[in-house]
C-alpha cells in the first residue's frame, strides 16, 4: 500500500498545483491560441505529474525498461501493439455497432459524411488513441503496477490501480466559459470534477465502465509482464470512441436509454457484458498468445 499511496499523493499534488497555475497559464495562451480552460488545466496537471513521477520512480527504484512495462525487444513490442490495436478497434466497433444500431448514438447533423471528413476524424482518433494509451498505460499498468506488485503481488496491483484509473477519467471534463474564468477557476474545476462522486448513483455506470476497462488492461499486464497488449487495446478503443464522439451525438432511444450513462453519452452498462466477453476471450485463449507476448517465442501469433 505504501507505493500506491505515493502515487495517489503525487496525483493529488499535481491537481492542486495545476489548479493554482491554470488561470495564469490560460491567460498566457489566449494571445496565440483559443484553448478551452479545462484543456489548459489538464495539460498542466499532466506536465506536473510527469515531473513528479520522474522523482517518484527514482525514489521507488523504478529504473529499468521492464519496470516501466517495456521489457520486450522494440520490434516485438511494436508488433504486439499493432496487433492488439487492431483487436481493440475490432472489439470497439462491436460496441459502436450496438450504440448506432439501437439509436443511442446518431450522426451529428453538422458532420458531413465524406472521405475527407472521415479521414479527419480517424486521424484525430488515432492521434488521441496513441497519446492516451502511451501515457496512461506507462503510468497505470507500467510503473504503478510494478511498484505495487513488488509489495503486494500482481492482483493487488490490478485491484488498486483500476479504480484509481476509473476515478481520474472524471477530471477536467467540465466546461467553464472563457468569460467566466478567474483565479479560482482551477480549484473550481477540480472540485466540480469529483463532486459527483459523492452521489455514486449518478456516475455508477460510467465508473464501472472505466473500472472494467482498467481490469482488462491489468489482466494483460499480469499475463504478459509488459504493457504492449494494454497499449494496443487501449489505443484501439480510444480511436473508435473518439470517432464516435466527433461524428455522432446522443440519440433518442427510450427503449435502450438505460444502457448509456449521461456523463458522456458513450459509456454505460452496455460496456459491462462487452468487457466480460473480452476478458473471458483473453483468458480462455491465453495459451495461444501469452507465451509469444511475453517475448518467449519468435513465432507469429
Amino acid at each position: 500500500m505504501r507505493a500506491f499511496l505515493w502515487f495517489v499523493g503525487s496525483i493529488l499534488l499535481a491537481g492542486l498545483i495545476a489548479a493554482a497555475l491554470a488561470y495564469p497559464a490560460f491567460e498566457l495562451t489566449t494571445s496565440f491560441a483559443e484553448w478551452a480552460f479545462h484543456r489548459v488545466a489538464s495539460r498542466i496537471a499532466m506536465l506536473i505529474l510527469v515531473l513528479e513521477l520522474i522523482w517518484l520512480c527514482r525514489h521507488l527504484q523504478l529504473r529499468s525498461k521492464r519496470d516501466f512495462g517495456y521489457g520486450l525487444p522494440w520490434r516485438l513490442f511494436i508488433r504486439l501493439c499493432v496487433i492488439f490495436g487492431l483487436i481493440g478497434v475490432a472489439t470497439a466497433c462491436l460496441g459502436a455497432a450496438f450504440l448506432l444500431g439501437t439509436g443511442l448514438r446518431v450522426r451529428d447533423p453538422q458532420f458531413l459524411v465524406s472521405s475527407q471528413s472521415i479521414a479527419r476524424i480517424f486521424l484525430a482518433g488515432l492521434g488521441s488513441g496513441i497519446a492516451v494509451a502511451l501515457i496512461e498505460e506507462t503510468v497505470f499498468r507500467g510503473v504503478m503496477h510494478t511498484a505495487i506488485e513488488r509489495e503486494a503481488g500482481p492482483w493487488t496491483a490490478a485491484l488498486l490501480s483500476a479504480p484509481l484509473f476509473a476515478v481520474l477519467h472524471f477530471y477536467a471534463k467540465t466546461r467553464i466559459p472563457a468569460d467566466e474564468v478567474g483565479w479560482s477557476s482551477g480549484f473550481h474545476l477540480l472540485a466540480v470534477s469529483f463532486a459527483p462522486l459523492a452521489h455514486p448513483a449518478l456516475l455508477l455506470d460510467s465508473f464501472l465502465s472505466w473500472l472494467a476497462v482498467g481490469l482488462i488492461l491489468s489482466l494483460t499486464r499480469i499475463l504478459t509482464g509488459n504493457i504492449a497488449a494494454a497499449i494496443g487495446l487501449h489505443a484501439g478503443w480510444v480511436v473508435v470512441l473518439r470517432m464516435l464522439a466527433l461524428g455522432t451525438i446522443t440519440g433518442n432511444s427510450p427503449g435502450y436509454s438505460a444502457w448509456v450513462g449521461s456523463f458522456d453519452g458513450l459509456l454505460g452498462y452496455w460496456l459491462l457484458p462487452w468487457a466480460v466477453a473480452i476478458a473471458a476471450a483473453l483468458w480462455l485463449t491465453r495459451g495461444s498468445w501469452v507465451f509469444y507476448a511475453k517475448g518467449a517465442s519468435t513465432s507469429s501469433l
